[in-house]
């Protein structure tokens, strides 16, 4: 190789560190840093961005305990279900139920497995519209929607009651919505 050629290739091997290594402090220094105190609390997201549109770390608010709360919702609403599902179907298969208690039994599987879908359904677009964890239990014409603890304000509340009423199912006076103690 000719000296040439060797020192471009070595001007242009610096050049290409010096640009990594500016790339690199770059980021290191502008970097989104949350602000730490000696007991690793977050910075909080009432603090203002600089510029409209800027990320902002926010700490998360939903605790252990919020978590196993929901968890045990989830389960109690999940054993209920599975015990009438359970139930309607020993109906339909026993040979000694009559064709009437029999077509009873499967237009209320069909009715559970309606309401279930629609819990999953509010649960889903309450989550959206709250950014938090919701737990819906439907219980004939009564709807219960449970959110995180901090996460209700009038605004909100007005917002998840909008949702349910949406379907057109259920009356106002047979909304109830709270949030976890936690």
């Amino acid at each position: 190789m000719s000296v040439k050629l060797r020192k471009k290739q070595a001007a242009l091997a610096a050049m290409v560190l010096a640009l990594g290594a500016a790339v690199f402090i770059n980021w290191y220094y502008t970097k989104p840093q949350a602000k730490s105190t000696a007991d690793g609390v977050t910075t909080s997201s009432s603090e203002k961005a600089d510029n409209l549109g800027d990320a902002q770390y926010v700490a998360a608010t939903a605790t252990k305990e919020s978590d196993e709360e929901f968890a045990e919702f989830e389960l109690e609403r999940q054993n209920a279900h599975d015990k009438a599902a359970e139930a309607l179907n020993d109906i339909i298969k026993d040979s000694s139920s009559t064709e009437t208690a029999v077509s009873q039994a499967t237009a209320s599987l069909e009715k559970l497995s309606n309401t279930i879908k629609r819990e999953s359904d509010l649960e889903t677009l309450i989550s959206a519209k709250t950014g938090s964890d919701c737990i819906v239990i439907i219980d004939g014409s009564n709807v219960k929607a449970v959110v995180e603890k901090g996460t209700l304000n009038d605004t909100v509340t007005m917002q998840i009651k909008e949702l349910i009423l949406n379907g057109g199912e259920f009356l106002p006076e047979n909304i109830t919505i709270f949030e976890l103690k936690g």
